[in-house]
């Protein structure tokens, strides 16, 4: 190999000196200084001495080639970042740092003791997640059509590797995403997901069980005892009857705008409706909230067609037709800020309604998408522009009277509402997300400065605001009680009465010059027994 890049050297440079006495001969103008050329056969000139085409083979194994191949190239952004140099053999480099702090002068057992436990903790779960394993991170945004953006993000492992649970909690082999057929065609967002929750109790239990914390053994010891005093359900029937999928739905009714009274004022929202999906392996969840509902005479309860209803009507507190339900159908526990919302939900699963997957917005975030997956992620238009508009309604409120700052506030957020939708996979290489989106990745890097400094300023100039105001006012606040002590001391010295009126004239004297109110308000002194005051509503005194 050192021969091979000798010989390589030798032939460059014999390259570059052959090209600048050819080029010596002819006259012709040198190369920029701090540049070297080679020439090609082609007789084109690259900067850096490296012939095009030549391939770098690196000295070290990367996952390269294996995460780029699952990455689309030719697009506005594309990214490779290798990790096993840093993350292979973590939990060794994590026993060293523990060597270091061990070494420290003037500790006493009892420290010694404690940093062994935490540096403990910390290597156990290193191993035991299995992100040793990661051994590269890939992205890649290519534009499909105009506006739209396939996103792909690839956290990858070797195959036969992945056996922490960190690639096993968020289910094992891709399968139907079903959730899908769940949601009403006003879904404004939708995000389902797998999950072993027995697998992550079993992952707490474990590493609680290895820090040799009494105290923290205790503490989780005390979920399952207060879980089954609380529930009547055995904590481990309980983990046992769900069937590994959770999902959370978010919809907006556009044909029913409500109003949502604030402090700062009414803010305008199409209706929403909130339903949390469980998969579950049986009823028994339900039966024991059904059980506990029956002691309310109020409950509706519905039993038609395999779906089991529970429903609590609440009064008309807020705009919102909010009547809290549990239901079970279909495989599901659905907890629901209405039974509309079930209903309406089982009906799309049960093909008697059109669902989100026969609108044109989804038809068009998923094409070529894959069908099968572990997680999905659906943001609709919709959605976005409902955040944005509830984000100017309350810009519009705080800022008053002040149009020209509401604006500048408002300007800081304006941007063509976001949609996406995304599905996750688990592979034998990793974990793999693809999805359609209206935002690159390219535009997401460079708009997170912009963003930040725009949430910074949102947060920031109120908070200026109401600091200046402030300060105006005690300053205010100060000015007066000059004014009032200036006009008391003349009272005193010339024998005036309470009623008596002094002017500015005759409080000059007694001040050093006169006070101004940093808001731009008018002073009223005012009688000998009335307090002076200023125009500016607020600035008083006690």
């Amino acid at each position: 190999m050192k021969n091979a890049r000798i010989h390589i050297y030798t032939s460059l440079t014999m390259a570059v000196l052959l090209a600048a006495s050819n080029l010596g001969c002819k006259k012709q103008a040198q190369p920029s200084t701090g540049q070297s050329s080679t020439q090609t056969s082609g007789g084109q000139m690259t900067a850096g001495g490296t012939a095009p085409g030549t391939v770098i083979t690196p000295a070290t194994k990367t996952s390269f080639n294996e995460v780029t191949s699952q990455l689309d190239a030719g697009g506005d952004f594309y990214l490779y970042l290798g990790t096993a140099q840093w993350l292979d053999g973590l939990s060794d480099k994590v026993a060293r740092w523990q060597q270091m702090f061990e070494s420290m002068p003037d500790m006493s057992s009892e420290d010694r003791d404690n940093v062994d436990k935490v540096f403990g903790i910390v290597t156990h779960l290193i191993k035991d997640s299995g992100i040793e394993d990661v051994t590269g991170v890939g992205m890649s945004s290519v534009e499909i059509e105009p506006g739209l953006y396939r996103n792909k993000v690839l956290l990858h492992h070797y195959q036969g590797k992945g056996s922490g649970f960190l690639w096993k909690l968020s289910g094992q082999q891709p399968h139907a995403l079903t959730g899908l057929d769940l949601l009403p065609s006003d879904t404004a967002l939708a995000i389902f997901s797998d999950l072993d929750a027995p697998m992550l109790w079993s992952v707490v239990q474990n590493e609680v069980d290895e820090s040799g914390f009494p105290q923290a053994q205790q503490m989780l010891q005390q979920v399952p005892d207060e879980f089954e005093q609380q529930t009547q359900i055995k904590w481990d029937d309980f983990l046992n009857s769900l069937g590994g999928e959770f999902g959370l739905v978010l919809t907006l009714d556009d044909d029913n705008q409500i109003s949502i009274p604030t402090p700062s004022g009414p803010l305008e929202i199409p209706e929403p409706g909130l339903l949390l999906v469980i998969k579950v392996n049986n009823d028994m969840i339900f039966n024991q909230i059904d059980r506990q509902l029956k002691q309310n005479s109020q409950v509706i309860s519905v039993d038609n067609g395999g779906l089991k209803m529970r429903t609590m009507p609440m009064p008309p507190i807020l705009p919102i037709n909010l009547r809290p339900t549990a239901a079970s159908g279909g495989g599901y526990l659905f907890i629901a800020s209405s039974d509309a919302l079930v209903e309406e939900a089982m009906a799309v699963k049960n093909g008697q309604k059109p669902g989100l997957k026969s609108t044109d917005e989804f038809k068009r975030l998923s094409q070529n998408i894959p069908d099968q997956g572990n997680q999905f992620v659906f943001v609709s238009e919709r959605f976005s522009k409902a955040m944005q508009d509830i984000q100017k309604q309350a810009m519009s409120a705080s800022g008053g009277t002040d149009s020209a700052k509401a604006q500048w506030l408002q300007s800081l957020f304006t941007q063509k509402p976001a949609f996406a939708y995304s599905v996750g996979i688990n592979t034998d290489q990793g974990d793999l997300t693809v999805g359609n989106s209206s935002q690159s990745y390219s535009t997401i890097v460079a708009i997170l400065p912009a963003a930040a400094a725009g949430m910074m300023a949102a947060i920031a100039i109120p908070n200026f605001e109401h600091a200046r105001e402030t300060a105006q006012r005690n300053a205010c606040i100060n000015n007066l009680r000059q004014l009032d002590a200036a006009k008391q001391q003349w009272a005193l010295e010339n024998g005036k009465k309470g009623t008596d009126i002094p002017t500015k004239e005759d409080l000059l004297p007694y001040l050093r010059s006169w006070p101004v109110c940093p808001a731009g308000g008018t002073y009223t002194i005012g009688a000998v027994d009335e307090p002076p005051t200023c125009s500016i509503p607020g600035h008083e005194l006690p």
